[in-house]
């Protein structure tokens, strides 16, 4: 691929080349050969006139005779004329000057070719053209959603094929596996991010933000649970930045689930002190700190209070279409994610196939986190899949609807989504 880039490199080098070519050409077979004549010339005068007067100074002493002195004068003269006449009908020898210029024009060829070469090898070509399409998947991402059209996964999966290309080259760069770690999530690979996440760790053992997200694709890979592993990593990334929000909000959803209210409010406090109170990561932490508060003031140490009236929730009738073969046993995922945005569930349900039709209501108490629920955004997509397998990440087989985009907090009390669509790959 000739990037606009190589095509400069070349056309410099092309002037470059011109530049030294032209005067090296006019100068061997112009102004300097006709420089070196006129020299020639003089010298060849200077050496007549020095010999023409020792033979004055020899006629003169009386060393020769006047006969003498012509005879030799004429003889010279005729030679200073022939050696002119020779000079003068002499052509340019063009062949001379030019062993530099050949020499240079392929050294500069080698020098273009070698450096373009050397820079498909070690160079940052790859990198841009990586570049290209995140930006390009984003713009296209964007003009769907705002035309109301499902966002072609496909440019996702040729993102991360080109990621895992240059990983097996460079396996230790941990730009792109945070980038593999960051696409394989939008895909719903966890397993595939967890180890890219775990591979830079490896690499910067430090990173507090590393180990928060790899709690956080754990938690939402565990069905909303944290487990040992993502606890550690929580413990361990607060103990590198106390500040680290995003382990801060999954310490409190932690704390939460195991009744511990006060601790969730603390935790989720503290995120707060160091977040843009009008973000809506900040405002679904403040919603977080109001049910603890709540919870407390109910009965101290009773249950997880029940959907408040000022939550946010849309409620929607999920049912499958008749061409969709089942048997009940399967697994439906039902959840709401951002319009546009993040494609991690902000709210998110598990049934068995049995229970459709169903209405089910989705609330801000099934997020996966409390920086991402249904009060921080404007706009949902609802989603429910059909799985034989009962796993989390859409494969071939399963079945899926979608609904979008769905206004949060105005949304219609009659929305009904379909399972309809197979998953070919």
């Amino acid at each position: 691929m000739m990037t606009p880039l190589w095509w400069v490199m070349a056309l410099m080098v092309v002037v470059a080349l011109a530049f030294f070519l032209w005067p090296m050409r006019r100068k061997a077979t112009g102004s300097h050969l006709e420089q070196v004549r006129r020299h020639y010339l003089e010298t060849n005068v200077a050496l007549f006139r020095k010999y023409l007067a020792e033979l004055k100074a020899d006629r003169d002493a009386g060393r020769i005779n006047e006969e003498t002195f012509e005879q030799l004068k004429l003889e010279q003269e005729r030679a200073l004329l022939e050696e002119e006449r020779e000079l003068a009908s002499s052509k340019p020898v063009r062949g001379r000057a030019l062993p530099g210029g050949r020499v240079l024009i392929i050294v500069a060829a080698v020098s273009m070719i070698g450096s373009l070469a050397f820079y498909q090898w070690r160079g940052a070509s790859e990198d841009v053209f990586l570049a290209n399409l995140q930006a390009n998947k984003a713009r296209l991402d964007r003009e769907e959603r705002m035309s109301d059209q499902r966002v072609d996964p496909s440019r996702t999966w040729e993102l991360v094929e080109h990621i895992q290309a240059r990983l097996k080259r460079e396996p230790e760069s941990t730009q792109y596996l945070f980038l593999l770690a960051h696409y394989s999530r939008e895909l719903g690979h966890y397993d595939q991010a967890v180890d890219a996440y775990e591979r830079i760790l490896a690499l910067e053992p430090g990173s507090a933000r590393i180990r928060a997200e790899l709690a956080e694709t754990l938690f939402i890979r565990d069905d909303n649970r944290i487990g040992e592993r993502a606890r550690s990593l929580i413990d361990e990334a607060l103990a590198a930045d106390p500040q680290e929000t995003t382990a801060l909000g999954l310490a409190g959803i932690d704390a939460f689930g195991k009744r511990d209210f006060q601790e969730a409010i603390d935790y989720w406090q503290r995120a707060l002190d160091v977040m843009n109170p009008q973000s809506g990561n900040a405002m679904a932490f403040q919603r977080g700190i109001e049910r603890a508060r709540e919870a407390l003031g109910q009965t101290g140490e009773s249950s997880a209070p029940e959907i408040s009236e000022g939550q946010v929730s849309i409620t929607v009738e999920v049912t499958l279409d008749e061409q969709v073969q089942y048997d009940g046993d399967e697994t439906v995922f039902v959840y709401a994610r951002a319009w546009d945005g993040s494609p991690m569930p902000l709210a998110i349900r598990r049934i068995s196939a049995s229970q459709l039709p169903i209405s089910i209501t989705l609330d801000e108490t099934m997020a996966m986190s409390p920086s991402a629920s249904l009060a921080t955004v404007e706009q949902v997509e609802l989603v429910a899949r059909l799985s034989p397998s009962g796993d989390a990440v859409p494969q071939a087989g399963d079945w899926e609807g979608r609904m979008g985009p769905v206004d949060v907090g105005n949304a219609s009390d009659s929305l009904t989504l379909v399972i309809d669509e197979p998953i070919a790959e």
